[in-house]
């Protein structure tokens, strides 16, 4: 019995939404940004990507995390070893931090801060980087649970939904993205 190619390819992609959804239940579609996130991501500065090769993304801002906390960052999916960048010219201080394990507070002169976390090792010593330099390596170190970078962007001391500044950074506008929501990129059926 053949099948129709269409058809074989629409469910193949149901089929790894569902486990991309199961994987990232409370950022596909139930978190809505709060106002004061929503006011904050027009501050947000310019970055480069810190993760300059490939990498998967979702906003999980807010998610809720053990111990009552909530999301702060980004997680970028990457291998372990994949190399990561200052996402702006300012002073990069190594840390070492039981949940964050391995991590880089990188300060700019205009007082931004991203922190980085969870790396499987730094590139060098504490020092004042440029843009787009390697800081350090994806790893899964302190709570992690797999290979990622948790990347956050503070804002006048206020932590800032790093969603939008890291889409805009690392998506390259000439690839095809599917849209977001769950099914809306389906074809429809006829």
């Amino acid at each position: 019995m053949s099948q129709d190619p269409l058809l074989h390819r629409t469910l193949t992609l149901l089929a790894a939404t569902v486990v991309t959804l199961a994987a990232f239940p409370a950022s596909a579609s139930a978190h809505a940004p709060a106002p004061a996130d929503v006011a904050r991501s027009v501050d947000q500065p310019m970055i480069d990507c810190p993760i300059p090769s490939q990498s998967d993304f979702v906003d999980s801002w807010g998610d809720p995390r053990s111990g009552g906390r909530r999301h702060q960052g980004v997680d970028m999916i990457a291998t372990r070893g994949t190399p990561i960048a200052a996402a702006e010219s300012g002073f990069a201080e190594f840390k070492n931090s039981n949940a964050g394990g391995r991590a880089i507070w990188l300060t700019t002169d205009e007082g931004d801060k991203f922190y980085y976390a969870h790396l499987d090792d730094w590139e060098g010593e504490s020092r004042d980087v440029d843009a787009g330099e390697i800081v350090g390596y994806v790893g899964s170190s302190g709570n992690a649970q797999g290979s990622h970078l948790h990347f956050e962007i503070h804002v006048a001391g206020t932590p800032t939904n790093p969603f939008p500044a890291v889409s805009d950074a690392c998506t390259d506008e000439s690839e095809t993205t599917l849209p977001v929501g769950p099914l809306s990129w389906l074809p429809p059926f006829r």
